[in-house]
């Protein structure tokens, strides 16, 4: 990592923490700034600029506070729009779980500056006609209507409306899917038709979600603070014991080791769970892969090679013509939860690589982007990855 890097994390140790940051010579402002713009956390170094004599420029500090107050005023203004469909959505009877982002702001030291793309609902599926009239009555577009997740949108609104909260496996190593589609079992009540998880359940989701995202393309640094905030939110509070022997049936147990290692290495914020020893270099290489490929890992990655990586971790093979050849023509198995008439008639799978290829037609030109990548992308660095996955417990 370069000094920015390290910087910016000691500042959201500090904002997390309520501390007053180390203030240090000769940094490239301009650098940090774009570090925290790929992280989507611009809003909290500003705020710590707004609140620390941590920047001695003073257009840099103009500026870092107006991304603060923009910030601010913009999921604020987006807390109370959620708060007000959330209303309706009790007004029609429909039971509704609010989760991830919307739910865990509220353990951060300022919530507003707990940023996020979309809102995430989970409904039952028996629900899912109501609350498609009840958004469109809203006026909302529906973007997409994927079988387990329906996407509306409207101007200064993004919410993603789900039936499952796990729509991919992280590995073959555990049912992840079945797993969290009892979250119904872990939802408590907190008003009329509102829920939200148990905070062990929460913190299991938590873990799964971030090796999702880290076995696809990357998961930035906002996703540990979020894990940092949770902990300083909860501490001793949950039965930890029962979280880790569900670590264990998820498959996560080494994983979580290297996140909660990695949020106590950079945020100061202590883990519930006695920790084994992680290699120094595992943890620098995992940590330079997080904050390069920014919020959701993308940043300087082409699609070629996150495509690769996943197929010859499925394989135990890196082939590019193969990958190729699985991306156009996916099995049954891994498009089912998308088209759920092949879980019981695996036979109509040519006839789902004909409606995915229909439904698909608006990003046809990233699809023909990515299978030129696909084909151009370097072996030497998927394996690079897929050794550092191995290393971290995925």
């Amino acid at each position: 990592m370069d000094r920015e890097q390290e910087y910016l994390l000691k500042l959201l140790g500090a904002f997390l923490r309520r501390e007053v940051p180390e203030v240090w010579q000769e940094l490239d402002w301009k650098k940090l700034m774009g570090q925290a713009y790929i992280h989507n956390i611009s809003g909290i170094l500003g705020y710590m600029a707004m609140t620390y004599p941590i920047c001695p420029d003073g257009e840099t500090n103009a500026a870092l506070r107006r991304m603060c107050l923009d910030t601010i005023m913009r999921y604020a203004n987006q807390g109370a729009m959620v708060e007000e469909l959330s209303r309706l959505l009790a007004q029609k009877g429909i039971d509704h779980i609010l989760m991830k982002g919307f739910i865990l702001r509220e353990y951060y030291p300022v919530p507003e500056l707990r940023t996020f793309g979309d809102i995430d609902i989970v409904i039952r599926p028996g629900d899912r006609a109501k609350c498609d009239s009840l958004m469109r009555e809203q006026g909302f577009q529906a973007k997409a209507d994927w079988e387990p997740v329906f996407s509306y949108i409207r101007p200064g609104e993004y919410y993603e409306i789900h039936t499952e909260i796990m729509e991919v496996d992280v590995s073959d190593k555990a049912d992840y899917r079945g797993y969290f589609r009892e979250m119904w079992v872990h939802a408590v009540p907190m008003g009329e038709c509102r829920y939200q998880f148990e905070p062990e359940f929460h913190f299991l989701y938590m873990m799964t979600h971030i090796a999702k995202h880290v076995t696809g393309s990357g998961a930035g640094i906002r996703m540990y603070l979020d894990v940092a905030a949770f902990l300083r939110h909860f501490g001793g509070e949950l039965d930890w014991d029962y979280v880790r022997q569900e670590l264990k049936t998820l498959v996560l147990a080494d994983f979580a080791n290297v996140v909660l290692t990695l949020v106590r290495d950079c945020f100061g914020v202590e883990s519930p769970i006695p920790l084994k020893p992680v290699k120094e270099e595992t943890l620098a290489d995992f940590l330079e892969f997080t904050m390069n490929g920014g919020i959701f890992g993308r940043v300087g990655r082409d699609s070629g090679i996150n495509s690769l990586k996943n197929q010859s971790r499925a394989e135990g093979e890196t082939s590019r013509v193969s990958t190729l050849t699985r991306r156009l023509f996916p099995s049954a198995k891994s498009i089912e939860t998308r088209y759920t008439y092949l879980q019981d008639k695996p036979w109509l799978l040519p006839a789902a690589w004909v409606h995915r290829l229909i439904k698909t037609r608006a990003s046809w030109n990233q699809h023909t982007q990515e299978a030129r990548n696909i084909l151009s992308a370097d072996k030497d660095t998927v394996q690079k990855i897929n050794r550092l996955y191995r290393e971290i417990g995925l």
